[in-house]
């Protein structure tokens, strides 16, 4: 299993997601998916921006992320959206869908008891931290990248769905470049986007990776270079798409 883990105060790592599945109850609303690989934290912000969206500003969301340890391995985090909607609390994992929760609407703010029943859905991952995240207003760019190479060469179908859909409502850089895998020199993309007072960094392979950085900016290349080497060893100059 890669080594990766969800919300662990240790910079460098980031989220994917384990797979699963279960029936749904009946959906308070529909939501369409982003689809790409290792997208759970990506695929929570683009609910989070959907619901926000459509029920206002004093509408209650927040992604939901944790740890994860199997054995003695740090393993993959997950990261999954809860909400409110009426006197109900409902989650939402790329995973499992939609699902009601069994708590009032005034403990929605206790994280670790919110968590419970989500993570139980992992039995195989001891998870640790569970902590929410929220976003703060952004303004987006006038014109944000849009979907790319139906083909996904080299991640950039994936890349371009994270970054059309979040740059909606936040600035967001698509990038490609070369870096080094088992010695030989290989092609990438990510897409950047600030979420919760972090730089975040998307890749396929990888999943997302929060960082906390001097300049919370997506607009500083030659940050983003270093950052990348952190997650692809040996990121050389990036090009934006």
């Amino acid at each position: 299993m890669k080594f990766f883990a969800g919300l662990l105060p240790v910079l460098g790592l980031g989220f994917l997601c384990a797979r699963g599945a279960e029936s749904a109850p009946k959906l308070p609303f529909t939501h369409t998916p982003l689809n790409v690989a290792n997208g759970c934290f990506v695929e929570s912000v683009a609910f989070y921006d959907d619901f926000m969206e459509k029920n206002g500003a004093a509408a209650w969301c927040r992604l939901l992320q944790w740890g994860a340890k199997a054995e003695e391995e740090v393993v993959a985090g997950h990261a999954v959206a809860v909400f409110q909607t009426g006197d109900k609390l409902w989650s939402w994992d790329i995973n499992f869908g939609f699902a009601p929760l069994d708590f009032e609407p005034a403990k929605r703010d206790d994280a670790v008891l919110i968590a419970a029943p989500l993570t139980a859905k992992y039995p195989k991952i001891f998870a640790q931290y569970p902590l929410y995240q929220m976003d703060f207003p952004q303004t987006p760019e006038a014109q944000p990248p849009g979907d790319l190479d139906p083909t996904n060469e080299l991640g950039l179908r994936d890349c371009a769905r994270v970054a059309a859909r979040l740059g909606l409502h936040r600035p967001v850089r698509l990038v490609q470049f070369t870096w080094l895998k088992d010695g030989a020199t290989v092609p990438g993309s990510a897409c950047a986007f600030v979420f919760n007072g972090r730089l975040c960094i998307y890749t396929p392979a990888n999943g997302t990776v929060p960082f906390h950085v001097p300049a919370l900016t997506v607009a500083n290349l030659r940050q983003l270079q270093e950052l990348l080497k952190r997650i692809c060893p040996g990121t050389g100059a990036l090009t934006v798409k």
